[in-house]
């Protein structure tokens, strides 16, 4: 891997309170044991398999199964971990020119994104892996990133997802498993690195990204980025954004490293609520109204209806390494939020979409639902933990062990407009209206203290067979306040719980390149987890009720070809949820029930380099889900509302004369997904999505590069984000042009 994620991933100094607990957790028995060769783990008895080595120098493997894993308390190489773990490395990010997280996230097959919910509350990026809600379970550089906000790709090292429930690695949630960021950070030796991008839309976007090494052991690292765009096909949907995330790092490449890391993110967009899914007379199944002809790029908003976010993230990392057997690290994030919502949600019933199709006026309704709020928040989260390899006897071990404490806080407030808008054309064109909003109608206060210890041993049996035992217990604590301010009416929710979710597998690697597993994982989501993403407006919720629970079966290999140039994967899984969390398809409120869901299916894929100019990463995954009991009679045996039955993603490069004058680098890919349904009775559904993206790229010196992508070049009519009531017709055809200088 390269020297910035080397310095990513590289272990930190530790609290006082991490170094006592490792000591108490350890107890370990006389000398300790000497650091073995790279790519062999501590203290490993002779004749033990070697674990793939890390190049730390060097470009990062293409074989994302090499690279190492994503968080923290996941130790050693994706080939490692007895999970399946997709990773959408920088250089796939760069030949695709992707600029937010969900752009990135197109690469994964099985995750779908939602629109924000009624009243706003989760707006932003809203992913479900597998099905499953991940609002709640992004993290950056193994910290979460709290708040639910689009968020912008400029400072992107590589993209991973943890499939499946992971409560030991991520905590509360990441039923559907989680998405894990890391970011690009000072690294020894210069580089300065600049990009400008336009196109249709329009779309304009320039990045700089300047390494400086300012001592033998520290360096400083500035990324920036600019951009205004619009979206092709969608009717008076922009963008414009802004970033600055400067870095510094010292003692890089010794046992005492120390980083701090800061971001600055602001973006005013138009807020997009969708096109409504509509069920005609004679018909059982809504459907998006542009699939009845209503044209993609209808928009029902107004001047006023804006997404204002500013956001500032603070990161302080420090590391040591101890002594040959024992690691500490301590890592702490202070993030604040600041932001400013209105959108407007439309509807439209039966004698609306009669009169369309019958080429008569035809009028939607604009939901109340979309009134503005005002919303401040912070959050701040500690991660300590020892990291242990030693033996005792005839047996090697790993022992990660550390604690995990968190506090957000979410103040919002709500408004009303002087003037109402109960209804719009069904081909929107309100846009130049601007509403004017009046006096705050509601207040909605929520605090959530999360305190957690994990504990994880990985114990080898033999040099090739190792057993994993983990768990993690979390007290979860929440206080919410809403108050209706015309009325005076509060309603007070407090919640507490303890949580305990333990893992298990068992590994077989009879060879560094060949991986075999079988595991077993939890996590849970307590009640009130989700109040600072969702909608606060709950119905039926009670404190006392059990947590939503979330277990993982899973069977996999993961194998290297060609001396590791060339990764293949695959896995068989099984994912169970009981006392799911609902989402009422048109006001937004959770709902809490009984309901228990299961999805079931495989996943395959390969990554890497079939040859040295050619570069290839595919996944296909199959999911068979059911939701297996119910409150309400009639969803038993129906499939679990937003999981396609199959979803696939293919990138490919090939290189054509590399370190000649008439060099060219040509790549393209698809992305595809099946039907969805959008809500549990199986009522309403998005069709599939199928789109074919291209890039061409030729690199005029060492310097400079130009590049053209395209994307949907097929023109389809898809569905970037789905609820249940409503989608997003994605972009229509789109192409840029990039000129690259690196110096």
């Amino acid at each position: 891997m390269s020297t910035s994620s080397a310095s990513r991933h590289s272990v930190s100094t530790a609290a006082s309170t991490a170094a006592w607990m490792a000591g108490m957790a350890l107890g370990l028995p006389g000398a300790a044991l000497a650091q073995g060769s790279a790519g062999t783990a501590p203290g490993s008895l002779p004749g033990a398999t070697a674990l793939p080595a890390v190049d730390v120098q060097g470009s990062a493997p293409a074989n994302t199964l090499q690279r190492q894993a994503p968080v923290g308390r996941l130790q050693g190489t994706v080939q490692d971990t007895p999970q399946t773990i997709n990773v959408v490395p920088r250089e796939i990010l760069e030949q695709q020119n992707v600029t937010t997280l969900e752009q990135a996230l197109r690469n994964v097959p099985g995750i779908t994104a939602s629109i924000g919910e009624g009243n706003g509350g989760v707006n932003g990026d809203q992913f479900r892996i597998r099905g499953f809600a991940a609002q709640n379970d992004i993290y950056v550089d193994g910290l979460r990133d709290f708040g639910a906000y689009t968020r912008d790709a400029f400072t992107y090292e590589d993209v991973s997802v943890i499939k499946g429930p992971s409560g030991f690695a991520l905590g509360t949630g990441s039923v559907g498993g989680g998405v894990a960021v890391n970011t690009r950070l000072p690294q020894l030796g210069n580089s300065y690195g600049m990009t400008a991008t336009g196109g249709m839309g329009p779309f304009a976007r320039g990045t700089l990204d300047i390494n400086q090494q300012i001592g033998e052991t520290s360096a400083i690292r500035l990324n920036l980025m600019g951009q205004y765009s619009s979206t092709v096909g969608r009717s008076d949907v922009d963008s414009r954004r802004f970033g600055i995330a400067p870095s510094i790092a010292f003692g890089l490449g010794t046992d005492t490293t120390f980083s701090l890391h800061y971001q600055h993110y602001q973006y005013n967009n138009t807020t997009d609520a969708g096109v409504p899914v509509v069920t005609p007379r004679g018909t059982t199944i809504g459907r998006p109204a542009t699939e009845y002809g209503l044209p993609r790029g209808t928009w029902y908003g107004t001047d006023s209806d804006r997404d204002k976010v500013q956001l500032d993230m603070l990161t302080a990392r420090l590391s040591h390494k101890a002594n040959d057997w024992l690691t500490l690290s301590n890592d702490t994030r202070l993030s604040l939020i600041d932001r400013d919502f209105a959108y407007s949600i439309p509807s439209c019933d039966v004698t609306c979409i009669g009169n369309f199709r019958t080429r008569q006026p035809a009028t939607a309704t604009i939901s109340g639902a979309s009134a503005p709020y005002h919303q401040e928040s912070w959050a701040i989260q500690n991660v300590a933990q020892a990291t242990a390899r030693f033996t005792t006897g005839a047996f090697r071990h790993e022992l990660v062990a550390g604690i995990d404490v968190s506090y957000e806080n979410v103040d919002r407030t709500g408004y009303g407009y002087l003037t109402s808008r109960g209804t719009a054309s069904i081909f929107g064109g309100d846009s130049d209206l601007n509403l004017t909003r009046g006096a705050a109608s509601n207040t909605r206060e929520t605090g959530i203290t999360t305190y957690a210890g994990f504990l994880n041993e990985r114990l080898w049996l033999t040099p090739e067979l190792s057993l994993i035992g983990g768990v993690r217990v979390s007290r979860f604590e929440v206080d919410h306040e809403a108050v209706t301010l015309a009325t005076g009416v509060r309603n007070d929710i407090n919640a507490d719980h303890t949580v305990v979710d333990p893992r298990a597998s068992i590994v077989w690697q009879p060879t560094p390149a060949q991986t075999f597993y079988a595991t077993y994982s939890t996590s849970t989501t307590p009640p009130g987890a989700l109040f600072t993403t969702q909608n606060s407006t709950v119905t039926n919720f009670q404190p006392s009720l059990d947590p939503e629970r979330n277990t993982l079966w899973e069977l996999g290999a993961k194998l290297g070809f060609f001396d590791n140039r060339l990764g293949l994967y695959g896995a068989l899984y099984r994912i169970e949820k009981s006392n799911a969390n609902g989402t009422d398809p048109v006001s937004g409120n959770i709902i809490q029930s009984s309901d228990e869901q299961r999805n079931q299916g495989v996943e395959i894929g390969i990554t890497g380099q079939i040859t040295p100019a050619w570069n290839i990463i595919a996944n296909y995954t199959w999911m068979d889900s059911e939701t297996r009991k119910s409150n309400t009679a009639a969803n038993v045996g129906k499939r679990v509302q937003y999981v396609p039955e199959n979803a696939a993603a293919v990138w490919t490069t090939y290189e054509i004369n590399k370190g000649l004058p008439w060099n060219l680098t040509i790549g393209g890919g698809i992305t595809w997904r099946d039907q969805v349904f959008l809500n549990a009775a199986n009522t309403a559904e998005a069709p599939s999505n199928f789109s074919v993206d291209a890039m061409v790229s030729h690199r005029i010196n060492d310097r400079l590069r130009v590049q053209v992508n395209g994307y949907n070049l097929g023109d389809a009519l898809n569905y970037d984000a789905v609820f249940g009531s409503r989608v997003i017709p994605s972009a229509g055809r789109t192409v840029l042009f990039t000129v690259a200088a690196e110096f």
